[in-house]
């Protein structure tokens, strides 16, 4: 990864994703009231600490490419899923009512991120080994 702009990128990326996983894991009851959300219910609390867990699991991930981690292609490929399934989630939502502001926000910087990982993705190609002459 050259230069410092991709680094802090996914720097960037690890702690937007930290900060979205950890209150539900530490705090759910918080974590739902943040984003505009009914409470979660206490049979539901393990869902919204999964949740959580694994968006911080991502964010480990955004951590180890900003560190320049071997596999960080796929660890970026599999980010970008991520994000873009979040956003046709939301869509989806969107087509069936309103959605709370903080959730479209918080969409919103995963959709820029998603931008971004293309365009690291298609920046960072692997380089096709030579044929045998």
């Amino acid at each position: 990864m050259a230069g410092k702009f991709w680094p802090v990128l996914f720097g960037a990326a690890a702690i937007y994703n930290f900060m979205a996983g950890l209150p539900p894991v530490l705090i759910p009851a918080a974590s739902a009231a943040n984003p505009g959300l009914a409470p979660h219910a206490p049979e539901h609390v393990i869902i919204a600490q999964i949740s959580g867990l694994l968006i911080c699991t991502f964010g480990i991930g955004y951590a180890m490419v900003a560190f320049g981690s071997p596999g960080s292609r796929q660890i970026v490929t599999l980010g970008l899923i991520g994000k873009l399934s979040l956003c046709v989630l939301l869509a989806v939502h969107l087509m069936q009512g309103p959605v709370p502001r903080p959730m479209l926000i918080a969409t919103a910087g995963d959709l820029l991120f998603s931008i971004a990982f293309i365009v690291w993705l298609v920046r960072n190609r692997p380089v096709p080994a030579p044929s045998p002459a």
